[in-house]
C-alpha cells in the first residue's frame, strides 16, 4: 500500500452547499458498475444499457441537487485502515492496467472534492476506533472505477465528492459503520448528499479475448445469484440480502465479497426497494445500476 501524504487543504470552488432543504439529507442511493467498457466506442448491448441507465441514475442525482456525493469504489481497494481523498481536485490521466490497449483504457479525470466534509467524516471515523487517514499528493492513481461512474453520472465534473477507500479487510459492519458516519459528518455541515458505490456483482471474468457481441455472464450460477440478491433489494429487503452476503460471494466470487452492499446500507435502506434500472455482463462479470429513493 502507498504510504499517503498528509496535507490541509481548502475546498473546490465547483462544490457548493445548498441552503435549502433539511440539513444532512440522504436524497439518493446507487450502485453502479466501474468497468471501463461502459465507455467503449463499440459497446456490447449490455454495455451500452449500463452506461445509459447510469447516466438515468445521473439524471435523478442532478434533480435531486445533492450539495456532495459520498462515494465508494471498490477498485480503490485498502488493506489497512480507511483512507479518504483529500485533494481538493484531482484531475489528470489514468491508463487502466487491465484494458489498456483497448479505446476504453485511457480515462481523464477532473473533479472537485468537499475537503470540508472528508476532513469530519475521517475524524468521525478515527473517533469511532477505526484508523483513519487523509491521503493526498500528486499523480495519485485515481481508480477507474471512480472515472467511469463519474463521467456517466456527472459528465461535467460539478458534484463535489467525498471518497473513501474499500478496506478489503474490514467486516461487513465496518463498512456500514463507515456509510454511517459519512451520512453524520455531512449533517453536522448542513449537506444533502447521494451516496453512491462503485462496485460490481459477480466478478467471474471471461478468460479469453471476446467481441463484445460474445459477451455472457460467466456462468450460470453466477447469474441466478445475481438475480436472487436483485430480487431481494427490490423487496427492500437489504437486510436479507446482507445475510445471503458471505453465501453469495462465495458462490459467485463477488466484487469485494458484497463490501459495497454493507457500505450502502449505512445510508438506511432498509425497507426502501430498489429500482434495478439495468443487469447485464460485463466480459463475464455481473454490472447492474441499481436506485434507492429515501
Amino acid at each position: 500500500m502507498t504510504d499517503p501524504t498528509v496535507a490541509a487543504g481548502t475546498s473546490s470552488s465547483r462544490g457548493s452547499v445548498s441552503t435549502g432543504g433539511a440539513p444532512g439529507d440522504v436524497v439518493g442511493v446507487a450502485l453502479v458498475p466501474g468497468l471501463p467498457h461502459l465507455l467503449a466506442d463499440d459497446p456490447a448491448p449490455s454495455w451500452t444499457a449500463l452506461a445509459d441507465a447510469t447516466r438515468t441514475v445521473g439524471e435523478r442525482i442532478c434533480a435531486a441537487s445533492p450539495d456532495a456525493v459520498v462515494l465508494l469504489s471498490t477498485q480503490w481497494f485498502t488493506v489497512l485502515g480507511h483512507q479518504f481523498q483529500h485533494d481538493p481536485n484531482p484531475r489528470g490521466t489514468y491508463v487502466d492496467e487491465n484494458w489498456y490497449a483497448y479505446d476504453y483504457g485511457h480515462l481523464r479525470y477532473d473533479y472537485p472534492v468537499d475537503v470540508d466534509l472528508i476532513e469530519r467524516w475521517a475524524t468521525g471515523t478515527e473517533r469511532a476506533g477505526m484508523q483513519a487517514r487523509l491521503t493526498r499528493y500528486d499523480g495519485f492513481p485515481i481508480d477507474t472505477g471512480t472515472i467511469v461512474a463519474g463521467q456517466l453520472l456527472d459528465p461535467d465534473g460539478r458534484l463535489a465528492v467525498a471518497q473513501v477507500s474499500c478496506n478489503l479487510y474490514a467486516p461487513a459492519e465496518t463498512m456500514t459503520r463507515l456509510a454511517e458516519l459519512g451520512v453524520e459528518a455531512a449533517g453536522h455541515l448542513g449537506r444533502r448528499v447521494v451516496v453512491v458505490a462503485v462496485s460490481g456483482l459477480s466478478s467471474g471474468l471471461i478468460q479469453r479475448w471476446i467481441t463484445p457481441d460474445e459477451d455472457r455472464i460467466l456462468s450460470a450460477e453466477h447469474d441466478r445469484w445475481n438475480t436472487r440478491m436483485l430480487d431481494l433489494l427490490t423487496a427492500g429487503d437489504v437486510e436479507a440480502a446482507l445475510a445471503q452476503r458471505a453465501a453469495y460471494a462465495e458462490a459467485a466470487a463477488v466484487d469485494a465479497q458484497g463490501r459495497a452492499l454493507a457500505f450502502l446500507a449505512g445510508a438506511g435502506l432498509d425497507g426502501v426497494r430498489a429500482d434495478v434500472v439495468a443487469y447485464g455482463p460485463i466480459w463475464g462479470t455481473g454490472g447492474a445500476v441499481v436506485w434507492w429513493q429515501p
